[in-house]
């Protein structure tokens, strides 16, 4: 077992649960992130790029993907 980060992307408000139950909540600049369309997973939004598709950003794709 570790500890648990969860951040809530509309706010920034992030609470830690640490190994030993001790809850920890702070504010921090939340990610952006966007979904990758090729590996399927939400990605940081730096380093990707979106793909036109008929003349309109369709599809976005992660540093890693693209």
């Amino acid at each position: 077992m570790g500890e648990m980060e969860i951040i809530k992307l509309d706010t920034g408000e992030r609470t830690i649960i640490e190994i030993d139950g001790t809850v920890i909540k702070d504010q921090v600049i939340p990610p952006k992130i966007e979904w990758c369309d090729r590996c399927q997973m939400y990605k940081e939004l730096q380093g990707g790029r979106f793909d036109k598709v008929m003349g309109s950003n369709e599809l976005w794709y992660c540093a890693a993907c693209k």
